[in-house]
């Protein structure tokens, strides 16, 4: 504060500053003319009159388009609005609300009441000659109540009288309606409203069952300018196959990614955080962007925050409601995390289905025997006969009542626990030890080969052509590893094998790379798919014979001379063996690389495998007997022999580095803590009867005794 005369004052500075401002006045001279006007006082040459400029523009129109660049504009501004791999980051001076076909048509309903009331059209107090009547003639009347009969559904009518039979159903438990309590669905507006990018991650084993078409309606509707993406988790719990073909399907509508949350082992974590970066890109207006995370519960919202990070920032547990209020985290400098308790949206699901995706603990279930049947019906009865070591059962009790004796889960006179039991069996379902998933649709027509990763970002400007004037709008094209700015027009197959080749050729993950934990068998691994294999496996052959052709160069001229061998029947069978043996070998090197590079996330089957490798363990015992009968007791042989104990003696006898001499010496060290201590000496009694063993200074010692003996 600044201080007065009496050294204080009650005014601050701005308060100073604002009572001076007031006291403000223009300085004139003796004659009235002003000498200083005030600080914003502007002055106007004396004689000037104001007046408008004369232009025609004034009474004109400010923009004018063509209806049919109009039209133009309007119909590729609909196609980048739906092409879910586009954003629309710049609305141009256009009346954009003027631009979008919300007109009704004609046959439309109208709904008089909401703008003539029935009072007002009928009756003493009617205000009108003639009413708004619903049909015209009788002929409309006819068909209006053909078509209202056709449509009439005796179960949705409430009107009907229902018969007293007695019998009610029961009220559902409070605790099938978690998830939907007023305060969960209060948390869920909170981070969408706080969110400029929203992410709703999905199951895997069931995305369409943990999707919620109300959200997606209300941000396409209420919130367009905010950016909805999909995030398939838990991948590693259904086949490579059916995690590809979902984002395909998936991606047909939002933006995809496949994700498998881990700290020490995750997949796509890279293609997620360059399409978050990209995102913070896009708007560069704002200092930061938030990214909220909705779902079901259990699908692992915090647990994919915990991967971003690498660390545990957000409780994590196996079981729903874990995370009660929203959190925010850092991931970046202008991306933050938005951790959002998991919300149940409504449907017309069963408590069976509530239970099945993992909405319901299950310890607060009380009775999880029920549920059971609905678990042997989905999953297949090798994988639940794999999983609990149980040949066969009838029902869902036989089912329990033997894993109650296989387990030891008895009650009082050796009665079954089907209650426990029951519990084991749903808390293996919900955490993925029993596999089971959902086909994705049109799962046996054949997918379009992967293309090679690569990202980047294109900016295309929507403009109509008859006016390149305007400003109209900017379209930006976001693509990480998994997403393609648009597709390649390229002529392929119609219908939805087509649709589904273009949405599979803007994939951009390396789905190879995920470490798939359950087993799976017979159709569930790769149905019909085997075109994109032979594909794969013709690349990667093609690959090592390149490889072979730059080590070997001379090679191909033994191979032509072997294959006109083999069109000659007359050779002889050692050249036959040693052509089997090469094919073998390169076979075995295919495969050898194959396993390398991750390419086993498809198995092979059991049959098949077997087939292979009893061929090449018959060859190699071919080759061993061959070996046996070369080293026959000749002279040659016992030089050869000579020779090779001495080629094996002087790489014993070669002077080691320094690094590989401490590698031995880690080798030879006891890996264990204090293992040499309790060997040697008598701790509480233990080692009383073993012989101890002097160690070498009390063995130099004992010698030096005996020397002066």
């Amino acid at each position: 504060r600044v201080q007065g005369a009496g050294g204080h004052n009650m005014r601050d500075r701005a308060t100073i500053r604002r009572l001076n401002m007031y006291r403000q006045k223009e300085r004139r001279n003796s004659r009235g003319k002003v000498i200083k006007p005030l600080q914003y006082q502007s002055t106007v040459a004396s004689g000037t009159v104001a007046r408008v400029e004369p232009n025609i523009k004034w009474f004109g129109n400010t923009r004018v388009i063509k209806q049919s660049s109009l039209q133009k504009f309007q119909e590729e501004m609909d196609t980048v609005l739906k092409d879910p791999y586009k954003v629309v980051m710049k609305q141009s001076k256009l009346p954009m609300s003027l631009l979008h076909d919300r007109i009704r048509p004609h046959n439309a309903k109208v709904h008089i009441l909401d703008t003539e009331s029935f009072e007002t059209t009928f009756g003493p107090k009617a205000q009108r000659k003639r009413p708004n009547l619903f049909a015209s003639d009788m002929q409309s009347l006819i068909e209006n109540a053909e078509t209202s009969t056709e449509s009439y559904d005796q179960g949705k009518d409430r009107d009907l009288v229902a018969e007293d039979t007695g019998v009610r159903n029961e009220a559902q438990e409070e605790i099938f309606k978690k998830g939907q309590s007023k305060r969960i669905w209060g948390e869920l507006y909170k981070v969408i409203d706080s969110s400029d990018v929203v992410v709703q991650v999905l199951d895997a084993r069931d995305p369409m069952g943990t999707r919620s078409p109300h959200i997606e309606t209300y941000l396409r509707k209420e919130k367009p300018w905010k950016h909805l993406i999909f995030v398939l988790n838990k991948c590693d719990l259904v086949p490579t196959w059916a995690t590809k073909r979902w984002v395909a399907v998936l991606s047909q509508d939002y933006p995809t990614l496949a994700f498998h949350a881990s700290l020490t082992n995750p997949f796509g974590k890279g293609a997620f955080i360059q399409l978050l970066r990209q995102f913070g890109k896009l708007h560069t207006d704002k200092k930061q962007i938030s990214v909220g995370f909705i779902g079901y519960p259990n699908v692992g919202k915090s647990s994919v925050i915990n991967t971003l990070r690498s660390k545990k920032v957000c409780n994590v547990a196996p079981i729903a409601g874990e995370t009660k209020v929203w959190q925010y985290i850092t991931l970046m400098r202008r991306i933050f995390l938005i951790d959002c308790p998991g919300v149940v949206y409504p449907s017309e699901d069963s408590e069976t289905d509530i239970v099945l995706k993992g909405v319901v603990q299950v310890e607060k279930i009380k009775t999880p025997e029920d549920h059971v049947g609905a678990v042997l019906e989905r999953a297949k009865p090798e994988y639940i006969s794999k999983t609990y070591k149980i040949d066969s059962w009838e029902n869902a009790e036989d089912f329990l009542e033997k894993l109650a004796f296989r387990t030891g889960k008895l009650l009082k006179g050796g009665e079954p626990d089907l209650r426990t039991v029951g519990k084991m069996v749903l808390n293996d379902w919900q955490r993925g030890r029993i596999p089971f998933f959902v086909k994705p649709p049109n799962a046996e027509a054949p997918a379009a080969p992967e293309l090679p990763s690569s990202s980047s970002l294109e900016v295309a400007t929507e403009t109509p052509q008859n006016n390149p004037e305007e400003e109209v709008t900017e379209a930006v094209g976001e693509e990480s590893e998994s997403i393609l700015e648009k597709e390649k027009e390229e002529p392929q197959p119609c219908g939805i094998d087509s649709e589904m080749q273009q949405i599979l050729a803007r994939i951009r993950q390396n789905f190879g790379k995920i470490n798939v934990a359950p087993q799976f068998s017979g159709d569930d691994l790769v149905p019909l798919e085997m075109s994109d294999i032979d594909d794969e496996l013709e690349s990667l052959s093609a690959e090592r014979e390149e490889e072979e052709e730059q080590e070997h160069p001379g090679d191909d001229e033994d191979e032509s001379y072997a294959e006109s061998q083999e069109d000659h029947p007359g050779r002889t069978t050692k050249a036959v063996i040693q052509a089997l043996d090469e094919k073998i070998a390169k076979y075995q090197r295919f495969l050898n690389k194959a396993k390398a590079k991750k390419f086993s996330a498809i198995r092979i089957s059991k049959g098949l495998s077997e087939m292979v490798f009893a061929k090449s363990e018959g060859q190699k015992k071919r080759k061993a007997e061959e070996d046996v009968d070369n080293t026959a007791p000749t002279k040659k042989g016992k030089k050869r022999k000579a020779q090779r104990e001495e080629e094996q003696s002087d790489k014993t006898h070669r002077t080691l580095t320094s690094k590989e001499r401490r590698r031995e010496a880690r080798q030879q060290r006891s890996k264990k803590v204090g293992v040499r201590y309790y060997e040697t000496h008598n701790v509480k009694n233990r080692n009383r009867n073993r012989k101890t063993t002097d160690s070498e200074g009390q063995k130099h010692r004992h010698r030096k005794a005996r020397q002066k003996q």
